[in-house]
């Protein structure tokens, strides 16, 4: 039998107290976590699960298992509820407390090292996430004497009390905030270290308190007391595994102090290199690396070798995913993050080869899609009333990077065919099956639709092209231009669904785009199909409709969260514009990417964050004056 024993005790329920409504959640994903052999390996016939207990329940579990078998060689107490310092001591409350009589009805920590010390289990492990939890220090002098601890095979006792003494313990979506940071580092989601087998709760204590104590109103603290031996509170789930790639990023690298800034940087891009395969968030990923690269020093050539080893091992662990667009989106977040030092001609070369790769990774990602289309007509469906506003954003997302692969293919001067192919095969599948879900549903379209539309234009795929383009204006009319912020928070989309149904209700600030751009890249798309005169007749519907373009100055800052400088071009339906061509003779100058590299790397940076639309893929407004499709086609490709 394991040496292994493990208490939760969660309570929310009292009878004179104020009832909680996270605790026993709180000890629950404690126990069920830790229980797992895998993670905690603790025995699951000795291990207690407490909901809402009294103190007696509690003091009968605690002597069965310290007492009632043989000696432990590891103890976890977990505790969530309500907790205080009183007459010099620590309380944690269960459900018959009563708060004018603590010491009679509450657990002390006093009693609790007391019975700890006499059961001498040979590692224990407190966990308490309660308000005022860090005054447990006033119960420490009963445990730090010669008799219980310092001589060889006295027990060690860690203790982390997620708020200081005079804090309250906040929850946050259910869980307390200590407990879920617990849970993180218990997982995985939180890297600590990948050198040892285990962890210990002293690591895993100071990673907690780094956390929560960043947000500023709790504090956690962690104590170790007569630690040693091995780590044993968990299993590491990095240990051996995960960042040997990363790791051997700098195999050979010279030493000095580019090596040194390159280390002390590193470290930071673990977390999100963990969580490429299963948790992928492109921007923590790019604003982790921006900085290691930064480390890289300005030798010629040394950025872009350090971005090219980066890049290999962040792939490799992105082919651990599922998903056939994850690591053609860790090539391309690999790529934004070198756009701030694009001004040096070898990183613009290099991002220029970059794009060509991910290009071939997306035609090999889209042809994947078309298969699994061809194989499962429904298969971008995921199921559920979420589709309703995810599906239409899914499948601007897909033709979105197939034009990605087909610009890059026209500006390299390669064979096109392959890329043409790809495109008109997606889209054919896509009105054979979900073209009820070709609608303007969120801002977040915008540049996946701007950049599959001019791409389909540069292919002359016209008939593709104003097909697409005529679903998603005409849902754009039918719903008055309201579509969904790109940050729209999720809790709020069902209301904006619900809000643009006919009859249309009013919609807050927090759920529309206003103004919004991806109207604004529908109507200007218009003249590259001929379209102009349906869409001037359609733009009565759309009266005092905002319109914006931001129009980034310098493109090394397009994958930066916020872009510096810039302008906003705002248009107004029936205000100052009436027809394409007023927006069009209003559109003001700004800057392209004066490099390919850069061209394609911004484009990729809008496809990551699509908070920000690539305007210069289209032509400037006075080149295609007067044009019909087939000569603004010829055009578009000229201005490029």
């Amino acid at each position: 039998m394991s040496g292994r024993a493990l208490l939760a005790i969660g309570c929310d329920a009292y009878a004179e107290l104020d009832p909680l409504s996270g605790a026993e959640a709180d000890a629950s994903a404690i126990f069920a976590s830790l229980i797992r052999p895998e993670v905690g390996d603790y025995d699951a016939g000795r291990s207690k699960l407490l909901r809402s207990p009294t103190l007696q329940q509690v003091r009968d579990t605690l002597t069965k298992m310290l007492f009632d078998s043989e000696s432990l060689d590891t103890l976890t107490i977990a505790f969530a509820g309500h907790g205080a310092v009183n007459a010099g001591s620590f309380y944690m409350a269960m459900s018959d407390t009563r708060g004018r009589a603590l010491s009679a009805t509450a657990l002390s920590l006093a009693d609790l090292f007391r019975m700890i010390a006499e059961a001498a289990p040979k590692q224990t492990y407190i966990v308490i996430d309660a308000c005022e939890s860090g005054g447990l220090i006033s119960d420490l002098n009963v445990i730090l004497k010669s008799e219980v601890m310092g001589e060889l095979g006295t027990p060690g006792v860690t203790l982390l009390a997620t708020a200081a003494s005079n804090q309250a313990a906040i929850e946050e979506n259910g869980h307390g905030v200590g407990t879920a940071a617990l849970l993180a580092c218990i997982s995985g989601e939180i890297l600590l270290q990948d050198s040892t087998p285990a962890l210990d709760l002293v690591e895993i204590g100071r990673a907690v308190s780094a956390r929560v104590g960043a947000a500023g109103e709790q504090m956690p603290v962690v104590w170790g007391l007569n630690l040693y031996g091995p780590a044993g509170f968990c299993k590491n789930p990095h240990a051996g595994t995960g960042n040997a790639p990363l790791r051997s990023v700098l195999a050979g690298w010279p030493d000095g102090n580019t090596a040194a800034a390159i280390r002390r940087n590193l470290r930071h891009l673990w977390e999100p290199y963990i969580a490429i395969s299963k948790r992928w968030d492109a921007r923590s990923f790019v604003d982790a690396l921006t900085p290691l690269l930064r480390g890289a020093g300005d030798s010629p050539g040394m950025r872009t070798d350090l971005a090219r080893r980066v890049t290999e091992a962040c792939a490799a662990q992105a082919r651990e995913s599922r998903d056939h667009f994850r690591e053609v989106e860790v090539r391309a977040a690999c790529a934004v993050a070198l756009l701030p030092f694009a001004d040096d001609s070898d990183v613009q070369i290099y991002l220029a080869k970059a794009c060509e790769e991910i290009t071939q990774g997306v035609i090999r990602a889209v042809e994947d899609a078309i298969e699994a289309i061809d194989g499962y007509s429904f298969a971008l469906v995921t199921g559920g009333m979420g589709d309703l506003f995810n599906l239409p954003i899914r499948i601007a997302k897909l033709i979105g990077w197939a034009g990605f692969a087909t610009h890059v293919q026209l500006d390299g001067g390669e064979p096109t065919q392959g890329a043409e192919k790809m495109l008109a095969g997606l889209i054919t599948r896509i009105f054979e099956t979900y073209s009820l879900s070709l609608v303007a549903m969120s801002d977040a379209q915008a540049p996946y639709t701007l950049t599959a539309l001019t791409a389909a234009a540069r292919a002359g795929l016209l008939e593709e092209g104003e097909r697409i383009l005529g679903h998603l204006f005409s849902s754009s009319v039918q719903c008055g231009g309201r579509v969904a912020r790109a940050d729209i928070e999720p809790s709020k989309i069902l209301g904006f669904l619900l809000a643009r149904t006919p009859p249309a209700t009013r919609l807050s600030i927090d759920m529309v785009a206003q103004p919004t751009e991806l109207v604004l890249a529908l109507i200007r798309a218009s003249r590259l199909f001929g379209l102009m005169d349906e869409v001037d007749t359609s733009l009565s519907q759309l009266d005092h409709l905002a319109l914006n373009a931001y129009l980034a100055d310098d493109f090394r800052c397009f994958g930066d969260e916020m872009i510096s400088g810039g302008i906003n071009a705002v248009f107004h339906i029936g205000h100052d514009v009436w027809s394409v061509g007023d927006i069009e003779t209003a559109w003001p100058l700004h800057p392209s990417p004066n490099h390919q590299g850069i061209r394609w790397t911004a484009v990729l940076a809008s496809l990551l964050f699509p908070d920000r639309t690539p305007w210069f893929l289209l032509p400037v407004p006075a080149i295609i004056e007067g044009s019909q499709p087939e000569q603004a086609t010829r055009n578009l490709q000229a201005s490029q």
